[in-house]
């Protein structure tokens, strides 16, 4: 069995991660008037949660150029683990069970990529 590339997955995870936010926000603000009364929310925290996963795709890419590796992973596995809390949460105001489970899908598609970053972190080379 081949040894899994922690430095591959987790560029990798982070790049999909940056283009998973950049589409799942900008659709969220784009179709946040159908999107806020189905999730219990008003519009224009709809369209503002939109505009922030957006902004947080252009972060998570700058960070895979910028930072460490290491540090990338770590943080946007933690900021994955909030999100995934939070958007799960949301799920409890939700106004049927399709939009729920939809809901709860996004959760867990969050807290995916929050494994895939652990995964790229514990199999990282130590350094020293």
């Amino acid at each position: 069995m081949r040894a899994i590339d922690g430095g591959a997955v987790g560029r990798w995870s982070l790049r999909l991660d940056a283009a998973y936010c950049a589409v799942l926000g900008a659709g969220v603000a784009l179709w946040a008037v159908p999107i806020a009364p189905a999730v219990g929310l008003p519009v224009v925290l709809v369209v503002a949660i939109g505009v922030a996963v957006v902004l947080w795709a252009g972060i998570v890419a700058w960070m895979l150029a910028r930072l460490p590796l290491r540090r990338a992973l770590r943080f946007v596995m933690l900021a994955n683990l909030a999100a995934a809390l939070a958007v799960a949460a949301v799920s409890l105001a939700a106004a049927t069970v399709l939009v729920v489970l939809a809901v709860l899908a996004v959760a867990v598609d969050v807290a995916l990529f929050a494994v895939s970053q652990a995964v790229a972190l514990r199999t990282l080379p130590t350094a020293g």
